[in-house]
């Protein structure tokens, strides 16, 4: 080897070491608490909604190198608002814990132009994992979730109005133009397995406590053009409750402004229906005369088709949704109204 290369192997040597060294005392010295409470702050922050959550963050940590994993994050609903028979009973705010989750930076693909972030959860008794990268003039989002608990996700149970239980798996791929999600093409492919609702306690309406209802496995496959998500399949036959579904979402790049304009109808099975007299006095005997209790209710009584099933129109917002019974396929086009 001649002096000349030995030179050469010496200063890419020093760089070397330089460039180990600084990567090395970075990591070590990283200021992660700092970085931990700026997120919390930012989060908490942009919370303006009417009910606004708040963010807390367990452990943070270095992930791959390149990324960072949180631990115990925790995401709190405040306290709701007693209904008239609960005044004065201190209700307490709903916490949904993930376990860890973690995003990281492809350094490689960066060096390229290409912003490319691996990220994942560990969540609600499944996993949640995908990727975001630029493409094509856009954002490329894919979303895998497996065996996610519902039951686990209080915030959920809120949003339906009754308690859920069940595992959602399946896929979510989506292209970005621009980066919004007004804009989004792609498709939606869930799974809900074992889905139930209600624990004889919640109420319904606010005036019913339903028995827990097996609704079996739902399907949920939608496509998205342009911003609008065009549900193509949305339903479930478990052996308590018949459920099917059909309309549009129109997405916003706010995701709780997302606007709705859904069908959905129900039907409890004969089964179901008769089984003690306790559902008996719900929903009334099959083929009796004497309407149950659930038919009292006059939304109800109006969603009631002449098949024995309900029929219900959603509008509205994520954040916001309305119901209105339509009792017909007419009642849809005067609930739009």
């Amino acid at each position: 080897m001649t002096a000349r290369y030995k030179r050469i192997l010496v200063w890419v040597g020093y760089g070397a070491f330089y460039l180990f060294a600084l990567l090395l005392f970075g990591y070590w010295t990283f200021p992660f608490d700092r970085l931990r409470t700026r997120i919390q702050n930012e989060f908490n922050a942009s919370q303006t909604g009417v009910n606004p959550l708040t963010l807390r963050l367990g452990h943070l940590s270095s992930y791959w190198f390149s990324g960072i994993q949180a631990d115990n994050v925790d995401l709190v609903s405040p306290p709701s608002t007693p209904s008239v028979e609960d005044a004065g009973t201190p209700t307490k705010p709903k916490v949904m814990r993930i376990d860890s989750v973690h995003a990281r930076v492809s350094l490689l693909r960066l060096l390229f132009g290409t912003t490319h972030v691996n990220f994942g959860a560990d969540a609600f008794s499944g996993r949640i994992s995908g990727y975001t990268s630029d493409a094509d003039g856009g954002r490329k989002l894919d979303v895998e979730i497996e065996g996610v608990g519902l039951a686990d996700a209080p915030m959920i149970a809120d949003l339906v109005g009754l308690p859920v239980a069940g595992q959602v798996s399946g896929e979510i791929e989506f292209l970005l133009p621009e980066g919004k999600l007004s804009k989004a093409e792609g498709k939606v492919d869930l799974k809900l397995s074992g889905l139930s609702a209600g624990d004889g306690k919640a109420k319904v309406l606010n005036a019913i406590a339903l028995p827990k209802i097996e609704v079996g496995d739902l399907t949920l496959l939608a496509t998205t053009a342009a911003g609008n998500l065009k549900i193509d399949q949305l339903g479930a036959a478990g052996k308590d409750l018949d459920l099917q579904g059909e309309g549009s979402v129109r997405l916003r790049d706010t995701v709780d402004a997302s606007v709705l304009s859904l069908n959905a109808r129900f039907k409890f099975s004969d089964k179901f229906t008769n089984k003690d007299d306790m559902t008996r006095g719900l929903f009334g005997a099959p083929g009796g005369a004497v309407p149950g209790l659930f038919d009292l209710v006059p939304q109800n009584k109006h969603a009631k088709r002449t098949d024995g099933s309900y029929g219900w129109r959603i509008n509205g917002t994520f954040s916001h949704p309305t119901f209105f019974p339509a009792a017909s396929a007419g009642d849809f086009a005067k609930a739009a109204r």
